[in-house]
Parts: structure tokens; sequence; C-alpha cells
């Protein structure tokens, strides 16, 4: 049973530099919400035992820069997909997330 507040939206083409405070790594975004992002293709060892990271997105034209509390982590063989939850996001990306989810909708 989906128990999320906001929707999980699927984007194709946003990529994410994500940095820990001591090394930084790139990935992409699987889906986003206007308070969380599925982050995927991340180095399977990156950001092992921290609380908090730094995330810039972008993705066309858009680009979005906020700190994210991991919530849950999937490990495969290479890389790994992690949930994060947005600290405070700023207003820009909830428009964003807005104009995405109004264009689902209608679709």
């Amino acid at each position: 049973m989906e128990k999320r507040k906001y929707p999980r939206i699927v984007v194709r083409n946003m990529q994410i530099d994500v940095s820990d405070g001591i090394g930084c790594c790139s990935g992409n975004v699987r889906n986003i919400s206007r308070v969380g992002l599925c982050l995927t293709d991340l180095a399977k060892r990156f950001g092992k035992k921290f609380d908090a990271l730094t995330v810039v997105a972008s993705s066309e034209s858009h680009y979005f820069k906020f700190r994210v509390r991991p919530k849950w982590e999937q490990v495969g063989s290479s890389n790994k997909r992690v949930g994060v939850e947005i600290q405070d996001p700023p207003r820009q990306w909830t428009e964003y997330v807005q104009s995405l989810e109004s264009k689902a909708k209608r679709h």
C-alpha cells in the first residue's frame, strides 16, 4: 500500500552530483516528488554512514541544489540506488514538480 503524501513522477534525463562533505559522486534520478528523489547509478561505496548529503540536480535548463536525508538504499553488484528526502525544498523545485504533476494528469 502506497503511503506517500505526494506521488512519484518518473523522470528522464535528470542528472545529479552528490556530496557527503568528503567526496562526491555523479548519478541519475529515476523519479521525483515534491519532497523526495530516487537517486540511481551511485558508486557502491559512496555516502556510507552520513545523515545528510548535498545534491545538485539538473535537467535541460533547470538546476536545483538542496540538502537531502537518505531514507533507504539498495546496493547492487556495482552501484546503488538511494531514496532521499529533501530538507526544506526550494520554491522553484516545488513549482517544477507541480508542473510535471499537472502534465501527468492531462495524459
